[in-house]
């Protein structure tokens, strides 16, 4: 069998003042191609040497499993077959913008945790002979990226770009949280309307490991009866509530955000969010029966691979240009942000904290059953700062 074909590092190439490096890391959201492109597009025409890392903050070090370890970056195919004489491994981006998923990540990387996974990654930036550095994720991307840069000497350019369907950073709406919440609702509306036919109970559970912030879009949005969130601990006497109203209606959809009781619930592995509140209910008097089903839809990933909107395609584009003009002004270490159509501009990474809170003024959307002692716990525990 003949061997497979080695290909060229960048530091085999002549050396650039303008070599990029693109690190694309943390959970698969709807966004990551588009930025991709984006960033290529945008960096070409400022006549940067764009370059990928296959498995994200991994290939920088000795946990690397991929061949090769970086991809240049380029828009059109030509292009790229010239490139691939040369034993450079090249991709072509210029047709990617609306694909589902992305090519160059790996789910999260742990072991860059660890100091020496850094320091190692820092050489290697350095000797491959980057110059400027863009990582895009959420918000442990950032922090990955902010403790990567505190053992690079000197430090070269860095920015970050924001795509995350837990949208979890202040200051900017992640690139793919638009489309999550669209995808998410669309699944809860399809369950509601099945309930209705079928006179169900469907207990749905949706992303939301933190706060929830997800699954409440997609549950007020789709307009489900009740919103279960990771901070709440039902007493017996909530329970009781929830399960005697959903005994007396026709039907419900209760969307149950997939960090609820996550404490409890590593005591039983496999037991999902919305599982433990079938069983929850059950106890306290709502029965599962061939007359009224009440299902526990398990948690579903599937969002996380479906197509951007064309929307969040043009806040890619928006942010990438946005952070060019940066570097190109001497700026570093900054985020892009687009909250709005006056509302763009880049923050610094030293103005930037996770927020993922729940917005107060979603508060009275959460139950529709008219439910008091429901509304209650929610209203002590936004108030003792829970959200």
């Amino acid at each position: 069998m003949a061997p497979m074909l080695s290909f060229g590092q960048p530091n085999n190439q002549a050396a650039s003042s303008r070599r990029l490096l693109i690190v694309f890391d943390g959970g698969n959201a709807p966004g990551y191609s588009s930025v991709a492109v984006a960033l290529t597009e945008e960096a070409v025409r400022r006549n940067y040497e764009v370059w990928a890392a296959s498995e994200g903050f991994r290939s920088l070090t000795r946990d690397a499993t991929a061949e090769p370890k970086f991809e240049r970056l380029i828009l059109g195919r030509q292009e790229r077959y010239a490139l691939l004489a040369q034993g450079i491994p090249a991709r072509s981006m210029g047709r990617r913008v609306l694909d589902a998923g992305s090519d160059f990540r790996s789910e999260r990387y742990r072991g860059f945790l660890e100091h020496d996974r850094r320091r190692e990654a820092a050489a290697t930036i350095a000797a491959q002979g980057f110059t400027h550095l863009v990582c895009v994720g959420g918000n442990g991307t950032l922090e990955g990226e902010k403790a990567l840069l505190e053992d690079m000497a000197p430090r070269i350019p860095a920015g970050f770009v924001n795509v995350s369907i837990d949208d979890d950073l202040g200051g900017d709406r992640a690139i793919g949280f638009l489309t999550g919440v669209e995808a998410g609702a669309t699944v809860v509306r399809g369950l509601l309307e099945d309930a209705y036919t079928h006179k169900r109970v469907y207990l749905v559970e949706t992303m939301g490991n933190r706060s929830g912030r997800h699954a409440l879009h997609c549950a007020v949005s789709a307009r489900a009866h009740l919103v279960v969130l990771p901070l709440f601990r039902f007493t017996e006497e909530v329970l009781r509530e929830i399960a005697e109203k959903l005994a007396q209606i026709d039907y419900a959809v209760v969307v149950v955000a997939e960090g609820y009781e996550s404490e409890r619930r590593r005591t039983e592995p496999g037991l999902s969010a919305s599982a433990l509140l079938l069983r929850q209910l059950e106890q306290v008097g709502l029965v599962d029966s061939p007359r009224k089903r009440v299902i526990a839809e398990p948690f579903s990933r599937y969002l996380r691979g479906v197509r951007p909107a064309f929307l969040e395609v043009s806040a890619a584009y928006l942010k990438a240009s946005v952070l060019f003009d940066a570097f190109d002004a001497g700026r570093t270490e900054i985020m892009p942000f687009v909250l709005g159509a006056h509302d763009v501009g880049v923050r610094p990474f030293c103005a930037i904290a996770r927020d993922d809170r729940v917005e107060p003024a979603f508060l009275p959307l959460l139950d529709r059953l008219g439910l008091p002692k429901f509304r209650a716990l929610v209203k002590d525990r936004f108030a003792a700062g829970g959200a």
